[in-house]
């Protein structure tokens, strides 16, 4: 081989590639289900604990959900944390009537976005998520949002459109200039 050409990629070096690629995913994958694998209390309704949702889920959607719906959250704390806890509630009752293999996703997903590293490299959140502000939330869901990947464009789908769904399926969040609720019929 000369020293301008590529080297050629030969079935052995691919299938060496492969085995460390797959290795390297695997101990990633490991390593952040092993991290915050308690379910989340949630504080205001501490009678109803989570059932899917673990710990490191919850500190994650409780640094996006603001950030999808600002605007439109509360920003005072002591309406904050309640509408919060609630938000929480619902996503989990709604995953959990989810198949397995969609709950498995999530994990997964929630597992990724924990651990340092990817959270770091891949999601661009350089703190933890609970002192991320939401320009970083958004930047990062903006990135998602127009990556040549499809799978994180899936990811941005899932923690915009759930709180988003779960948010306002709640009567007491909807506001007139929001939304008005759903269509009237009139008969005629």
């Amino acid at each position: 081989m000369r020293p301008d050409q590529p080297p050629e990629l030969n079935r052995r070096a691919f299938l060496r590639l492969s085995l460390v690629g797959s290795s390297v995913l695997a101990g990633a994958g490991v390593l952040g289900s092993l991290q915050g694998c308690e379910p989340h209390q949630s504080s205001a309704v501490s009678a109803e604990p989570l059932g899917f949702l673990r710990q490191k889920d919850a500190i994650i959607l409780s640094a996006v959900a603001p950030a999808v719906l600002q605007g439109n959250f509360p920003t005072d704390p002591a309406t904050r944390q309640p509408v919060l806890d609630r938000l929480l509630v619902d996503i989990d009752r709604f995953i959990q009537h989810t198949s397995a293999e969609t709950q498995k996703l999530v994990h997964e997903l929630f597992d990724l976005l924990y651990l340092a590293p990817f959270r770091m490299l891949v999601a661009g959140i350089w703190p933890r998520w609970e002192a991320a502000s939401e320009a970083q939330v958004l930047g990062f869901l903006e990135r998602w949002q127009t990556s040549r990947f499809n799978t994180l464009r899936q990811g941005y789908v899932l923690l915009t459109q759930l709180p988003t769904l779960m948010y306002y399926d709640q009567p007491a969040n909807w506001t007139d200039d929001i939304y008005p609720g759903p269509p009237q019929h009139i008969p005629s």
